[in-house]
């Protein structure tokens, strides 16, 4: 399987091994402050930055600092990169000079600013530097900073969630004589976060799709359903042509802007109760049940990519190619077989209309 990502040409082998491993390190560890440690560390290794803050929204703002070891440093409200970090929080009011709610901000020559989700941030990333950013160091350093975010923001979040139901516990222990309305609102405040955290775990943060995680963890429920009933379903591969083309042309920011055009598109030709995700850069994939008609999908999702093309004014088109296999309910193979298989369509198909 293809695995070209508009992240991979920023990102370095010696990058990429420090990522492996802080990811690795990060989901064998329960402690918050060990999770901190190790994102400290990797942003040392990769960025190299002169300070950083992170911002973690759960039942409150915490505000975390690091120094330019990636030690953990005392850091407030009053501290230089906390106005410019709030300020990515959905709903501050732009007047203020920044955005609220956007995932990438250059704050000044010297500060980046990145938030994950970037539709309803609950980890915010603000670095700086000693000396102005060059436009090379500002791409290979905004892409290394949202992956750290990212796998910062999930092991954190797991950690939070686990913490959440302990202290649950112990609250219901001293106050076993408390109102069944305040026991209620505390679980429905605890759900609410868990849930939260879970999700950013499952999706992933610039289309608001699931990710490669979040569609096994989904799919792989369905399938075991459909083969247990001898049901139909079928896997949907698809890949977006030209991506390549339009970031070197128009740039990234273009290129995020066809990534989240094509998923919107791609998820709209699915019934709500099919698992959609985007599981690469500029790979999707989707799993539905009870389809006997599989080129239905195909042919609405090549009309659906021509009405929006005519009714959307941007300086690209959006374009796809997919495949589709439909999964046999007394078979062996796996989700991860009809997966591939789906994969080689797309690319047959993608061949077919090159030639």
């Amino acid at each position: 399987m293809k695995k070209d990502s508009v992240q991979a040409p920023h990102l370095e082998a010696p990058q990429l091994r420090v990522l492996l491993a802080m990811s690795r390190e990060l989901f064998q560890t329960d402690e918050a402050a060990s999770s901190l440690e190790l994102v400290g560390r990797a942003l040392v290794e990769i960025i190299q930055p002169e300070s950083t803050l992170l911002l973690l929204r759960g039942f409150r703002l915490d505000i975390v600092g690091f120094d330019n070891r990636g030690h953990t440093r005392a850091a407030g409200t009053d501290d230089p990169m906390y106005a410019p970090g709030v300020a990515m929080l959905p709903g501050v009011d732009a007047a203020a000079g920044i955005n609220g709610g956007r995932q990438f901000q250059q704050v000044d020559a010297r500060t980046l600013a990145l938030a994950v989700p970037a539709y309803a941030a609950v980890a915010i990333l603000v670095a700086a530097w000693d000396h102005d950013l060059e436009p090379a160091e500002l791409e290979r350093y905004r892409y290394s900073m949202l992956t750290v975010l990212e796998l910062a923001a999930a092991a954190l979040g797991k950690i939070e969630a686990r913490s959440s139901l302990e202290r649950l516990v112990l609250t219901q222990s001293e106050q076993i004589a408390s109102t069944s309305v305040t026991h209620a609102a505390e679980l429905a405040k605890l759900g609410e976060t868990a849930s939260e955290m879970h999700m950013l775990s499952l999706t992933d943060v610039l289309t608001g799709l699931y990710n490669r995680r979040g569609f096994f963890v989904q799919a792989e429920h369905l399938f075991k359903v459909a083969r247990r009933k001898r049901a139909r379903s079928a896997v949907i591969f698809a890949d977006i042509d030209g991506l390549k083309q339009i970031n070197d042309e128009l740039g990234h920011d273009s290129g995020d802007g066809v990534i989240r055009d094509a998923g919107a598109v791609f998820h709209q030709s699915f019934r709500q109760a099919d698992v959609v995700s985007r599981i690469g850069g500029d790979e999707f994939v989707a799993y539905t049940l009870d389809d006997e008609q599989p080129d239905v999908i195909l042919a609405r999702l090549r009309a659906n990519l021509r009405a929006f093309n005519l009714m959307q004014e941007r300086p690209y088109e959006v374009s796809m190619s997919a495949g589709i296999v439909q999964c046999d309910p007394g078979g062996e193979q796996t989700l991860s077989d009809y997966l591939l298989l789906a994969d080689e369509q797309m690319y047959a198909q993608k061949r077919s209309r090159l030639h």
